[in-house]
């Protein structure tokens, strides 16, 4: 039986939501709206889906952990006028992470720019542990 306690113990948090995975998290503002964009770690960052932020944009959170370059966060932002994607910008963060949630996380404060609309996204990610 005492065996069994740390398998009950581990079950009854993952049943409460308070056994936590790390993440990266990125607040995005544009329009006067905000979003929140989640990604945990994969071994797959190809098919990470894109999430629209408003008419002109598309945001992109990868967080890889693959065993040939080893862990990495990608930010990934898209131009969306002609209605296809067209990358606009892109930052690669590298461990370790700074977990802090002020001071603007482990980005900074960041703005982006899409050059036929003059339209601005702003954002800024931190990592979950």
């Amino acid at each position: 039986m005492p065996r069994l306690a740390p398998l009950l113990l581990l079950a009854a948090l993952a049943a409460t939501g308070t056994a936590h995975a790390e993440t990266a998290r990125c607040h995005v503002v544009y329009g006067g709206e905000e979003w929140t964009v989640d990604a945990a770690p994969t071994t797959t960052p190809y098919q990470v889906a894109g999430r629209k932020i408003g008419r002109y944009f598309e945001f992109k959170l990868v967080y890889a952990d693959l065993p040939t370059t080893g862990r990495f966060i990608r930010v990934y932002t898209y131009g969306m006028t002609t209605g296809d994607p067209v990358l606009i910008h892109q930052a690669t963060h590298r461990p370790p992470f700074d977990g802090r949630a002020d001071a603007y996380g482990f980005t900074g404060f960041q703005s982006v720019y899409e050059p036929s609309k003059s339209s601005e996204l702003q954002y800024w990610c931190q990592y979950l542990p």
